[in-house]
């Protein structure tokens, strides 16, 4: 009997790779068109949750199949938003690719870097469709990984945006923020102390949060501006997120199943924590419908916009597959026999 070689990647070797934005965002717009399609197989996140000291703590599994990729595999990641008090990062975790036509495992590696690679890359690709002509005033609060993530991608696909406002509880970390932007923006980047000066008519609003409260008032969503956040609708109130004109997600399955996780949720002080405050709002359209063009991101300047994608596996298996593929080309990594 053959063994079976498996080729382990830490996240210092995905780094690495220094993959190509194009080729990033190439893969995971298949992915979405997948979706789009129906060519995949893929289950609402099922997972557990070790309230530790905190209740929004979660460990999901994530399967998913691409058809038309040929890419199937599983991330177990998890998601502890105190990490940081002990020097963790927030997102740590394993993904496990498999060969379709045998199902061996072909590869495991870390998913805490591909997991903001994966999410930041679905943000851009859903503002840069549904950005008003004059958008140019970005603010994004939540300065910490999956917020640098995010700043670089959205830079990357609009380059018409030529003002950043950053928001973070920690305001070392904006300054960090900023300080690094400086060398792939040469637009005007500020450090905001509070919400309502880093989010108030902005074009873009992007949230990298923990969701711990709405953030998010109406007054400051102005006409014409696309929100963007990876933490369901909690950095929105009520009555900011049921605004906007259009509503858009990644996976409508995923979008009512979290809805429903959160109709039951509390906080630490026994208050209720909806995954969209005021309830799910109708759903106009799927991230993958917009990138197939089976409907229209924005069709006026007037328009507000928010889409929340709360993180499918086939964009994560997807990314999986270019980074394997990449980093055996390369001779990345370190093969070791599983049987």
């Amino acid at each position: 009997m053959k063994s079976i070689e498996v080729l382990l990647l830490s996240r210092g070797d995905i780094v690495g790779l220094k993959l190509a934005p194009e080729c990033v965002v190439q893969v995971v717009e298949q992915a979405l068109k997948e979706h789009a399609d129906g060519t995949y197989e893929m289950h609402p996140k099922i997972g557990v949750h070790p309230t530790g000291t905190d209740p929004a703590n979660f460990i999901h599994a994530m399967p998913a199949y691409l058809h038309r990729m040929g890419a199937c595999g599983l991330k177990w990641v998890s998601g502890f938003a105190r990490n940081y008090k002990v020097d963790l990062p927030n997102v740590t975790g394993v993904l496990v690719y498999n060969d379709t036509a045998t199902g061996r495992p072909l590869g495991i590696m870390d998913c805490s870097y591909l997991t903001g690679l994966r999410t930041a890359t679905v943000s851009a690709i859903i503002a840069q469709r549904c950005l008003a002509p004059q958008a140019e005033v970005l603010a994004l609060v939540g300065c910490g990984f999956e917020g640098t993530m995010h700043l670089r991608f959205l830079i990357a696909l609009i380059p018409r945006i030529k003002a950043v406002r950053l928001r973070d509880l920690r305001a070392r970390a904006a300054a960090g923020l900023k300080e690094g932007a400086a060398s792939y923006f040469a637009g005007e980047i500020t450090c905001c102390d509070a919400n309502e000066s880093c989010v108030r008519d902005a074009d873009v609003i992007v949230t990298c949060t923990n969701g711990d409260a709405p953030i998010i008032e109406k007054e400051w969503f102005k006409p014409g501006a696309f929100g963007v956040g990876i933490e369901g609708g909690c950095a929105y109130t009520a009555e900011a997120l049921h605004l906007a004109d259009k509503f858009i997600v990644d996976d409508i399955p995923l979008a009512h199943y979290f809805d429903e996780i959160g109709r039951n949720r509390l906080t630490e002080d026994g208050r209720p924590d909806p995954e969209f405050p005021g309830g799910l709002p109708p759903i106009y359209a799927t991230i993958g419908e917009i990138v197939s063009c089976r409907k229209t991101g924005r069709e006026s300047a007037a328009e507000r916009i928010i889409a929340i994608p709360i993180g499918m596996a086939i964009c994560d298996i997807a990314l999986a597959h270019l980074i394997y593929q990449t980093a055996i080309s390369r001779g990345v990594g370190q093969q070791f026999r599983l049987a």
